[in-house]
């Protein structure tokens, strides 16, 4: 896991030096490697996997409400 946070739209879009939310000083970087972007765009793809399956649960709970 990376221990520095970006934005969500610095993925793939052009601002990608901006740090934030981060536990640490981080100083902000121009560029993510390849293998960051990879990384970073399969941890967002879980969350949202995730996301997905929590709502499902929730829908069939209300369904027997």
């Amino acid at each position: 896991m990376l221990d520095i946070r970006y934005r969500k739209s610095d993925i793939g879009g052009e601002n990608m030096g901006s740090c934030c939310e981060s536990t640490h000083s981080c100083a902000p970087r121009n560029f993510l490697t390849k293998e960051e972007k990879v990384e970073m765009l399969q941890e967002y793809k879980e969350s949202l996997e995730k996301e997905i399956q929590a709502v499902k649960e929730r829908v069939e709970a209300l369904k027997k409400e």
